[in-house]
């Protein structure tokens, strides 16, 4: 300010500012002014603090009456088919705060958190009630939200406003705000927000938080929740520890359903005051432990790269796998625009810890600019021109990053889930655009286009992977391992003694009903092509929304122990095991908790199953997941695709256990009897309706698994059954001939459908107290594949054989 004064006063100038003020230059001005430093000189002599707020812009502001937010223009890739990798902003001004808040004109009292504190410490962040009629900071984070403060709902005690978000079109859409600077290195907050949902009848809502921005970015879950329009507002709090500073940190709302929208009010951020941890060195390193089996891995963002979490990184692993920055469209947005800056400068400080990089990925369906293999969304290119952006993307990152990295992701989950026919995998992949732009050869066509770059380079030792999740699933490893097989004689042939595929990656998503007798047949089938495997992306989920009970610790800690006995029996074919994410915090699934250290980067029981797996398993009894339990209330309703009053009598069965590493389409189902039937209610969240498969069980569609007497057998009795209906009320069962009597309707609405069934009691007289084996399954179809099951209670995917895996509803009146 004094600068700004003295050029005015000196003629530099012919107008004076203050704190965003102009005022022309004149007699009367220039002795305001003078009088205005004086006193501010003489304030300063005195030792007093002033706070110089002239040239402060606020990253968190919207200007008067601008209700919509017009922030930065982040787009984020379709879901993916493994849901781990993060959006990747497309252009992330992170440094500019006029990208975040539309105009960012100053105004009195109108952003979150100004509470002044002493320079060098964070702000304290006030809670944004919307009260002063204002956005408050709070943006669109695709561009094309629009967010306006309204008076339709409210939840501030004596307020009248809150933020009403619409016009969403993708599941990270939503409001956004920038607090980066109420937040402290090391420091766990407290975050919450209170959220009412307008439309669908139901959806799941998140609050997440981004540190860093552009392809260096971490995305974390903070807390999710599945919303009904008749819960009113329900407020969402969880904890988040910030361990690394960030000159660009967000808190978001977001849903699962794309088009959801919802309203949102009384957002704070509170710093708990709980002692910042370091990480525990007197712990026995992870790599020691392998150091004569395999290489341990982990995947990181930038923010890895520095303080804490490096030293974390460091003591337990001796190689990464960058989580998003050498993904295609963090490289390549634009055509023959090629971007490595962060990328590098993770390179860098990676090999500068003395650490390994392992490339993630060239090719990819997902995280790839449409350009490369489409001019307009399903308008493919052509062979010839796909193939050359294909090869010319390979060889320019290739040889860019030359020998930095031990081994590249060639191709990254080209393959359908649990495909009917494995022996013909051209017919198992995916119909992804590369698929269409280029054919079924285009896996062939990546690896030969990367192995020209190795023949060019002798002097490089870095070997080439095809890697995919879900391939501990029978069906979907028999493809692959017909597909390398098949590509490795055939180049063979040309090349004696080489291959053209060195190694798969067995992208390792598991839940705490994953079955570790798969892992290991699989593991053996991919060691008999001889090639090397690796295990790349390793996680194990158990609990739900950042929970979990001592019962679920000591069982992901039995899996994750039985898990590391077989990758080390086989350990002279496996270069390297990967875990997908450091702690439990950032982890992709934090909300799961399935990394081997909690988000204080604490060792949770997981990290003992590892360093010594036969130890814990001597000590520590196999738990198996907890069989569900709810009612069915007495009613009869109408079945006719609508929602009756009755319904709401019987409590609501969330589907969240997936099968998949996958998770889509979710809903909720609720159950009613009467002597002769049971009825289900099941609402499906599901935006993109598919039936292309002939398969019924490939195509979007609801099932219910019945076993009357409730005798949990691993095989089906004459009393059990199983109904499936998809989104335009096709009916097929489980035997066959449990179809009389059974009716169906089906309706759907935007996002979303309803299914209601009538299923006839067989065998059974129900009577009120009696008990029945039940579960609700949601099968989410896309391009003809099913990416996703989503059941209320069993994980396992065996309910079409095996009633063992049913919850259990009570018959109440």
């Amino acid at each position: 300010m004094f600068e700004d004064l003295m050029s005015a006063l000196s003629g530099q100038r012919r107008c004076l500012v203050l704190d965003g003020t102009v005022f022309k230059k004149s007699r009367m001005t220039i002795a305001v002014f003078m009088v205005i430093c004086l006193i501010l000189m003489f304030m300063t002599s005195c030792g007093q603090e002033t706070a110089d707020k002239g040239d402060e812009t606020d990253p968190g502001r919207v200007s008067a009456g601008t209700d919509e937010g017009s922030g930065t223009e982040d787009t984020d890739p379709d879901q993916f088919g493994d849901g781990k990798d993060e959006q990747t902003p497309a252009d992330d001004k992170s440094g500019d705060a006029a990208d975040l808040g539309g105009s960012q004109k100053e105004q009195d009292g109108d952003a979150a958190g100004q509470a002044q504190t002493p320079e060098g410490q964070a702000e304290v962040f006030v809670p944004v009630s919307f009260e002063t009629k204002t956005a408050q900071g709070f943006s669109a984070r695709g561009g094309s939200e629009i967010l306006s403060v309204t008076d339709e709902a409210n939840v501030t005690e004596g307020g009248k406003y809150s933020l009403k978000v619409t016009n969403r079109s993708e599941s990270w859409h939503g409001p956004s705000l920038r607090i980066d600077k109420y937040v402290e290195e090391g420091a766990e907050y407290r975050i919450s927000v209170h959220v009412k949902l307008i439309e669908p009848l139901s959806a799941q809502i998140m609050l997440s938080t981004q540190t860093g921005s552009g392809s260096g970015a971490n995305y974390a879950n903070i807390v999710q929740h599945n919303l009904g329009t008749e819960d009113g507002w329900v407020r969402l709090e969880g904890l988040y520890r910030y361990n690394t500073k960030s000159d660009y940190i967000t808190i978001y709302i977001e849903s699962s359903d794309p088009k959801a929208s919802f309203y949102i009010d009384d957002i704070s951020v509170e710093r708990t005051g709980k002692a910042v941890k370091g990480i525990q060195t007197d712990l026995t390193p992870i790599k020691d432990v392998y150091k004569n089996d395999f290489l341990i891995g982990n995947a990181i963002s930038l923010e890895d790269t520095y303080g804490v979490r490096l030293e974390l990184l460091k003591m337990h692993h001796n190689t990464v796998t960058f989580g998003n920055a050498m993904k295609p469209d963090a490289l390549q947005r634009s055509k023959g625009r090629f971007t490595f800056s962060t990328a590098d400068r993770m390179v860098d400080n990676v090999l500068k810890a003395g650490l390994k990089i392992h490339g993630h990925t060239l090719v990819w369906h997902q995280q790839s600019p449409q350009w490369m293999n489409q001019s307009a969304r399903d308008v493919y290119l052509s062979r010839d021109e796909a193939l050359e952006n294909l090869r010319t993307h390979i060889k320019t990152v290739m040889e860019h990053f030359g020998d930095k990295v031990i081994s590249w992701d060639v191709v990254n989950e080209a393959m359908n889930d649990n495909p009917s026919k494995p022996e013909d995998w051209r017919g198992a992949l995916r119909k992804s655009p590369w698929y269409n732009a280029i054919g079924d050869d285009y896996v062939e066509q990546a690896f030969l286009a990367a192995r020209e770059v190795l023949d060019a380079h002798p002097e490089w030792d870095i070997k080439l992977y095809y890697n995919d999740y879900n391939l501990d699933n029978q069906n979907k490893s028999r493809a692959v391992y017909s597909m390398v097989s098949e590509l490795n004689e055939k180049y063979q042939r040309s090349n004696p003694g080489k291959l053209l595929i060195d190694g798969i990656g067995m992208q390792g998503h598991y839940s705490l009903n994953t079955n570790p007798i798969n892992v290991k047949k699989s593991l053996e089938r991919f060691i008999s092509l001889g090639v090397e495997v690796s295990i790349t992306e390793l996680d194990v989920m158990a609990g739900t929304n950042h929970e979990m009970t001592e019962k679920q610790a000591v069982q992901q800690g039995y899996l994750y122990a039985e898990l590391f006995s077989i990758f080390r029996e086989y350990s002279d074919n496996i270069a390297r095991v990967t875990f997908w994410g450091m702690d439990d915090g950032t982890s992709w699934r934090s909300s799961m908790n399935p990394t081997l250290f909690d988000r204080d980067l604490q060792a949770k029981l997981a990290y003992y199953g590892v360093i010594d797996p036969g130890k814990f398993m001597q000590e520590n009894k196999p738990e198996y997941l907890d069989s569900r339990q709810s009612l069915a209330r007495y009613g009869t309703p109408v079945i006719d695709g609508e929602t009756d009053a009755i319904w709401s009598k019987s409590p609501a069965l969330k589907t969240d256990r997936y099968q998949m590493a996958w998770q889509g389409a979710s809903g909720t189902a609720r159950v009613l009897w009467d002597e002769q039937n049971l009825y289900v209610l099941v609402y499906v969240n599901d935006p993109q309706l598919d039936k292309a498969n002939a398969n019924p069980w490939e195509q979007d569609s609801v099932e219910v698994f019945v076993d009357e007497n409730n005798a949990k057998t691993t095989y089906y009795q004459e009393d059990d059954g199983q109904y499936r209906v998809n989104f335009e009320n096709m009916a097929t069962f489980n035997p066959e001939d449990i179809a009389a009597g059974f009716e169906s309707a089906v309706r759907v609405s935007g996002s979303h459908y309803i299914v209601e069934m009538k299923i006839p009691f067989r065998i059974i007289t129900p009577k009120a107290d009696m008990q029945i084996g039940f579960d609700v399954q949601i099968n989410d179809a896309k391009g003809g594949v099913r990416q996703s099951v989503a059941n209320w209670n069993d994980a396992s995917g065996n309910g079409y054989q095996d009633t063992s895996v049913f919850g259990t509803l009570t018959l109440k009146k």
